[in-house]
């Protein structure tokens, strides 16, 4: 959830030895421009840990500002169970895609380098990046299919690596986050009985849901920047 679990090293190699000759030299304003880009995805995966914290005391007292929060699947049925049909398209889809143009775009320009810089800013042992090398072994084969099925951070990264043309890029984005929101609704309409049970449980016990949920957020930060640590030393040859 914490898009989930939250929701970012490659630069301290030029300044430990400097990139190989055969390596483009990133420049100062080269990296201002991909914390500009970065800047929209990177606050959203904020936001989404806020969403995550105030889960309980949001769901049911004001579940489109939950959504506009963090959009990841539990929320996305949530919140299909509180809101109307047209605000939850509406408002899933622009949070859903906002961030994905930005991550096509630092992809499409930077390449590789763009996926280094998201691995210093995430971790390079985040689920983003994670996913990210599972889906480069399939993204020459099923590329469009993947962005359908799955058009998250990894993919819009990778498909402005893979240099895709941008109007099939956003065509194919959102007709699979549109077809997405849809079977989230038909679902949350399915189990509507267990959902609205669910919903009024956490409702009746929203403090100490939020308390549990800062816990597990916290303990999720600790745990990526600890990774994250253990990943630089390696990288560093440290023990």
């Amino acid at each position: 959830m914490s898009e989930e679990d939250g929701d970012e090293a490659a630069a301290a190699d030029a300044v430990d030895g400097g990139p190989p000759s055969n390596e483009p030299v990133i420049t100062d304003a080269d990296k201002r421009r991909m914390q500009l880009l970065a800047a929209v995805p990177v606050g959203f995966a904020l936001a989404a840990y806020a969403g995550q914290i105030f889960f309980a005391a949001l769901i049911a007292r004001a579940p489109l500002l939950l959504l506009s929060l963090n959009a990841t699947d539990p929320i996305l049925l949530g919140v299909a169970h509180q809101a109307p049909l047209w605000a939850f398209m509406a408002i899933g889809l622009a949070r859903l895609f906002i961030t994905d143009p930005f991550l096509y775009r630092l992809g499409y320009d930077y390449g590789p380098d763009a996926k280094a810089y998201l691995a210093a800013e995430f971790g390079p042992s985040s689920r983003v990046i994670r996913t990210m090398v599972w889906l480069e072994h399939w993204f020459p084969r099923a590329g469009w299919l993947l962005l359908f099925a799955v058009p998250g951070y990894p993919m819009c990264l990778l498909s402005g690596i893979a240099r895709m043309r941008q109007l099939p890029f956003v065509v194919v984005n959102l007709a699979g986050t549109f077809t997405r929101l849809a079977l989230v609704w038909w679902v949350a309409d399915l189990f509507s009985g267990p959902l609205g049970a669910v919903i009024r449980f956490i409702n009746r016990y929203s403090m100490p849901f939020t308390v549990a949920m800062f816990v597990l957020v916290a303990l999720q930060t600790a745990r990526n920047q600890q990774r994250a640590a253990r990943a630089e030393r390696s990288a560093d040859g440290s023990p």
